[in-house]
């Protein structure tokens, strides 16, 4: 118990040293909270150490791991080779956001397989963000659209398309390919033209010099590309994806960095670029980094939310039925409320199960007769960490890409509610 006070205290004044704000308020908050319902001080350090632990031996191993890997085959020069690699046969496509437009398809069609949208962001920053970088699209528009491109909840792999074919006692193939799948299409549609004028737009208004030439005169064409070198941060990709398809492995994502980091180390060691010493003050400084700016949000989002009295709440309204209202109010109030919690959480499928869950036990609405409804609000659950600022996946696009939150997320504000819009009128069709 006092070690929990300890860990409490000390992460307060780690958080006050390092000037992270928003994290601050949010367990200040959840303590108040927690007072403010009769909890003893002891029981709330408790509370903040397991949502510490729980937190970063899950999500936050993976996002210190993977975002050092990044930050490194960067600094090693490899993301520029991958760059340099590429370039030539992406140039031949003039229409730099058409580029953009279809890494945002690939992306989605990589998200059926990578569930994890922070893994996928992380990989797209490492190797597509310098790529639209080098063909002439603004840090904040390459930014903006990666840190979309895993939010979708499709495929038989993602656990919210489990819970829901449970729900409405349907086969997962049944449900993906006659529940999902025409829903997807349009999603993919509107989401890639989305993108495609809106970050146009938005780069216009940034710069008028927003040519090709001018960002990407300063990489060196006569540079001798090592192949093996330029697909380093490819790695994580090469891993993954065989490990998901044929094997059962099921390693963890952080499992997947530290044997790429270890593999880059190793090489670098080999041709003497850095020592050891570096190496490793690079990676603790990474780690560091990591953890305060992205980590620390969660963990404090994770012990505010466990804080607030929901029980509560659902008992008071447990009795409502909601069976009588118009469908089409129905369905907009529920794919709102969807967004509107993984916006302020930073997490969808929690919020989709747990919302579900409530209305499946009390049986406040019917889940037959409003099936496309919770179709929509399931695949559109994660949405919201697009605009969210204290998403792991918009957290993570910030640092690595040095932009602004609040340009990432306007930059998907419009694609959004497209998506939302498209969503509603599914579910009443």
């Amino acid at each position: 118990m006092l070690m929990s006070i300890f860990i409490l205290t000390l992460m307060i004044l780690s958080l006050i040293y390092k000037r992270k704000y928003i994290p601050l308020i949010f367990i200040l908050l959840g303590i108040v909270v927690s007072l403010f319902n009769g909890v003893e001080l002891r029981e709330i350090a408790l509370n903040f150490s397991n949502a510490l632990s729980s937190v970063f031996l899950s999500i936050g191993l993976n996002i210190v791991v993977i975002i050092a890997f990044s930050e490194y085959v960067n600094k090693n020069g490899a993301t520029k080779d991958l760059v340099l690699l590429v370039y030539k046969p992406i140039s031949k496509i003039k229409d730099r956001y058409l580029i953009l437009a279809m890494f945002y398809l690939i992306g989605l069609a990589l998200s059926t397989v990578i569930t994890s949208a922070s893994a996928l962001s992380m990989i797209y920053m490492s190797t597509v963000f310098p790529i639209l970088i080098s063909k002439g699209i603004s840090k904040e528009g390459a930014a903006g659209m990666i840190a979309s491109v895993g939010v979708i909840e499709f495929g038989h792999l993602k656990s919210s398309t489990i819970f829901m074919a449970e729900e409405q006692n349907r086969l997962i193939n049944d449900y993906v390919i006659n529940g999902q799948l025409f829903l997807f299409i349009g999603i993919a549609i509107v989401g890639a033209i989305s993108h495609y004028f809106w970050q146009r737009y938005l780069d216009n208004r940034l710069t008028n010099d927003n040519d090709e030439k001018s960002l990407t005169d300063n990489l060196d064409y006569q540079h001798k590309i090592s192949i093996f070198t330029a697909l380093l941060p490819l790695l994580p990709l090469f891993l993954i994806l065989p490990e998901h398809l044929f094997t059962k492995l099921n390693l963890p994502l952080w499992t997947i960095g530290m044997i790429c980091i270890s593999i880059s180390f190793i090489l670098d060691l080999k041709s003497n670029k850095f020592n050891v010493k570096e190496q490793l003050s690079f990676f603790l400084t990474s780690i560091s980094n990591s953890f305060f700016f992205i980590v620390s949000v969660i963990v404090g989002g994770k012990f505010l939310v466990n804080s607030l009295p929901i029980e509560s709440i659902i008992n008071i309204y447990s009795h409502m039925s909601l069976g009588s209202i118009n469908p089409i109010i129905l369905s907009s109030v529920l794919l709102l409320a969807i967004v509107l919690f993984c916006t302020l959480l930073g997490s969808g499928t929690v919020s989709f199960i747990t919302i579900t869950s409530i209305m499946s036990k009390f049986k406040i609405v019917s889940m037959n007769q409003f099936s496309s409804t919770f179709t929509s609000m399931q695949m559109i659950s994660g949405i919201g960490r697009t605009i969210s600022p204290v998403s792991p996946t918009t957290l993570l696009c910030s640092q690595i890409s040095g932009v602004t939150l609040s340009s990432i997320i306007l930059r998907n504000i419009v694609p959004t509610i497209l998506i939302v819009i498209l969503s509603i009128i599914y579910s009443n069709i």
